[in-house]
């Protein structure tokens, strides 16, 4: 401050010197870093210091309110710190520090430039070399734009000297717009065609001088994978490509601004400059008014940038060209992103809107990578982005590009609890998830994220490391001190990945998964006393796990009051999990050829890591009833295991005993389906069944039973039907390649037969679902199965 006052011409000191100088109170507001941010004469009567502030939402209109307020009813000293300061005048003062002032010491991120009000006017002090070539930059183009004719306005501008420009007001008369209007598109169109022209990139100097600067950056704060798409993008860019640049002011936002009617008043023109991308300056005022003062999302963001570029006319800025529009908002993501990385990254502390900034600007590169990346990489390059310059720790995370990792992977991150609720926030407004289901548990989120192409992205965010409410590991210790690997990832350690694999494993009586088993190894070389506990209870098949118990059990967080409390917060955990859960069938149909039983297979894995829910897997009906053949008490029984263990060469054709075969698995189909819905349904299961009731109609030759197909299907009308139905299908020559029987005609009949029944199924109930699928790359059938059940259920 006293640097920034003296340039003005007084030198402030907070005590007596030589007892020559006079004395006077300021008032302050100050920086979250508790530098000051304006300040003023204590004697002000109006609050001159709102100069500088932008109501540009409720909350910033409801405090400029109540500093209005606490001036008119003078309680000035209640609220704001004073100080008493003592003062000597120099030659020539820019303005008289007794009348009414203030002082805006600058942005607390670079703190280059002041800027006092005074006098009914502006200066802008200049107190960095930078700072100094950005104000005789905005003292040139103002000087340009006052002998051009246009329909906007700008401040009177006069040199006082190298460091200072005085300005005009124009903010008499002036209201603030949030929102793109007609008179913005027309003075947007109006700078377009000052020094406008289309040049080869090889000669757009500015565009290239930004890229060195860019690619020189040495700073472990930027998200690496945020740098790894512009970079990508760059390369994407020939020297011949072709390129519309003309005037921009650089920092066309609504709080650099104000509307008199239908007249713009622009200030703030020190980034002003003649080769910028075109329409620069439009997707500058929608972009920032969204992030830092609406805190919109992207997707919100970008239905503004599509719709307001549009006037009351239909006259668009891009000639309602969207080939155009994403051009042009590709080369305004390149260059503002590389001039103020580079800017960034000379900073020394950065303001928490650089961070929401960097989480836009990286979502919204996502545009330009639908063909090369799938949504699920895309998230998690920005899930790590996100938290790179937090501490946390990935376990058995590999050690390559996130973006790599297997569809049928979850990712487990160690984090504080608050680092996890930020995370947790970003999924549920990324424009590239539909849906997040999360489980809420005492110690850990357990997340899953649909995206908009039905993958699925399964995270546990953990902040107390437990195992059946026992505290296992210390999370602080695996999150803290990671070092960020080439890929941008805070990798755990790797011996702790092997802990929590093994503790996990040992703990829940569950097999260490094989792509994990690589990390047990690393315990038996350790001396570590946990360590060597495991290594006992593994040596010895896992036959006696009492001893690591009783050790984990040792431990001063599971001990006492603290082993009550997570023993409560167990309880708690278990009852949520149980009253949370809903579980469904599916079933899936089709030929005996069809290779049901390897999709059943992977289904059930991806559903069980995925998804996250346990799986059953029976075949064909619920088999509450014994099979026949285990019936040997009655005459009766006895020829009904007769007729079942016949050859299919030799099946039964009496309408007698296939309606007594039929009756006795229709009647394990109606008492079935109540034991496993109360069984496994209510408690969140999933129920696959390798085929179906289907069979039965129509291919109930394979059980013996010669019925018609009115009888059989008519019975499905009493029973629930699956959530999910799926048929797997191919064609004849297809499937006799895998089986030569049965003949070419009895399959093509078969498929037929199944593919009408499903689609009568499902015009007839909305509530399930009936699909067929066409079951020839295994990869295609298995992303649109889980699609299904991640989109619907």
């Amino acid at each position: 401050m006293k640097a920034i006052l003296k340039l003005t011409g007084y030198d402030f000191s907070p005590k007596k010197i030589n007892g020559n100088e006079e004395s006077i109170k300021l008032s302050y507001i100050s920086n979250s870093d508790g530098s000051p941010r304006w300040i003023w004469n204590s004697q002000n009567k109006v609050p001159s210091f709102l100069k500088f502030y932008n109501a540009g939402n409720k909350s910033s209109w409801l405090f400029t309110k109540m500093i209005q307020v606490i001036f008119a009813l003078q309680l000035q000293r209640l609220f704001f710190k004073q100080k008493k300061w003592f003062y000597t005048v120099e030659e020539n003062p820019l303005f008289d520090c007794k009348g009414d002032w203030a002082l805006f010491t600058g942005s607390q991120e670079t703190n280059d430039k002041a800027v006092l009000y005074a006098n009914k006017t502006f200066y802008k002090i200049a107190c960095t070399e930078t700072a100094t070539q950005l104000i005789e930059n905005e003292y040139k183009v103002l000087k340009e734009l006052q002998l051009a004719r246009k329909s906007f306005t700008t401040p009177l501008v006069r040199m006082v000297n190298k460091q200072i420009i005085q300005l005009s007001d124009v903010s008499i008369n002036g209201k603030r717009k949030t929102k793109i209007s007609d008179s913005h598109l027309k003075v947007l169109n109006e700078m377009a065609l000052i020094k406008k022209q289309t040049i080869a990139v090889e000669k757009w100097d500015w565009f290239r001088q930004l890229e060195s600067n860019f690619l020189e950056i040495q700073d472990s704060r930027i998200p690496q994978n945020l740098v790894r798409k512009i970079e990508f993008l760059l390369n994407t860019v020939t020297n011949r490509q072709r390129v519309t640049i003309g005037f921009s002011q650089g920092d066309f936002t609504p709080w650099n601004q104000f509307q008199q009617g239908e007249t713009i008043a622009m200030y703030d023109w020190e980034l002003a400059r003649v080769d910028r991308p075109y329409a620069f300056d439009y997707f500058h005022f929608v972009i920032q008014q969204g992030a830092l003062v609406d805190r919109k999302n992207w997707s919100s963001i970008y239905k503004d940038l599509k719709e307001q570029c549009v006037d009351s006319k239909g006259n668009c800025l891009f000639n309602n060209d969207l080939d155009t529009f994403k051009t042009q908002l590709k080369w305004y993501f390149l260059t503002n992103c590389m001039h103020y990385l580079k800017e960034y990254a000379e900073q020394e502390k950065w303001q928490n809107k650089i961070e929401r900034l960097l989480n836009l600007w990286n979502e919204g590169l996502d545009l330009f990578f639908e063909e090369d990346k799938a949504p699920r990489e895309l998230v998690i390059m920005e899930v790590f982005d996100s938290i790179q310059n937090s501490e946390y720790g990935a376990l058995k995370f590999p050690n390559f590009a996130p973006e790599k990792l297997s569809e049928a992977s979850d990712i487990d991150i160690v984090i504080e609890k608050k680092g996890a609720k930020k995370l947790l926030h970003l999924l549920m407004n990324h424009h590239l998830v539909s849906r997040v289901s999360v489980q809420k548990k005492s110690f850990k989120y357990a997340i899953q994220a649909v995206l908009v192409d039905g993958s699925i992205l399964a995270l546990d965010l953990i902040w107390q490391i437990k195992v059946r409410g026992l505290e296992v590991m210390d999370a602080h210790e695996v999150y803290k001190n990671n070092p960020i690997s080439p890929f941008g990832i805070r990798q755990a350690r790797t011996i702790d990945s092997a802990r929590f694999t093994a503790l996990s494993s040992l703990l829940t009586n569950t097999n260490v998964p094989s792509r994990y088993s690589h990390y047990l190894p690393l315990l038996e070389k350790s001396q570590n006393v946990l360590d060597l506990q495991i290594n006992y209870c593994i040596q010895n098949n896992k036959s006696d796990i009492s001893r690591l118990l009783q050790f984990i059990k040792k431990n001063p967080k599971n001990q006492s009051l603290l082993y009550l409390k997570n023993s409560v917060m167990y309880v708690l955990d278990t009852l949520q999990n149980y009253t949370n859960k809903s579980g469904y069938v599916i079933s899936f149909s089709g030929i005996n050829n069809a290779e049901k039983s390897t999709v059943i297979e992977q289904i059930a894995q991806r559903i069980q890591k995925q998804l996250r829910k346990p799986v059953i897997v029976l075949r064909q009906r619920p088999s509450i009833l014994p099979l026949l053949s285990n019936w040997k008490q009655s005459k009766e029984a006895t020829e009904l295991a007769t007729i079942n263990t016949q050859s299919s060469q030799e099946k039964n054709k009496t309408t007698v005993a296939s309606l007594l075969r039929f009756s006795y698995y229709y009647l394990d189909y109606m008492i079935g389906q109540f034991v496993i819905y109360f069984k496994y349904i209510i408690r969140g299961y999933v129920v696959v069944y390798d085929k179906y009731y289907f069979d039965f109609i129509n291919d109930s030759k394979q059980s013996d039973i010669l019925l018609p197909k009115k009888l059989t299907a008519f019975g499905y009308h009493f029973l629930m039907q699956p959530d999910f139905n799926f048929l797997l299908f191919a064609d004849a020559s297809t499937l006799m390649k895998r089986k030569q029987e049965p003949t070419k005609n009895a399959i093509e009949e078969l498929t037929s037969d199944y593919r009408e029944l499903f689609e009568s199924q499902q015009k007839r109930r909305s509530s399930s679902i009936y699909q067929s699928i066409n079951n020839v790359d295994f990869d295609v059938t298995m992303n649109q199965v889980l699609k299904t059940l991640t989109i619907m259920n």
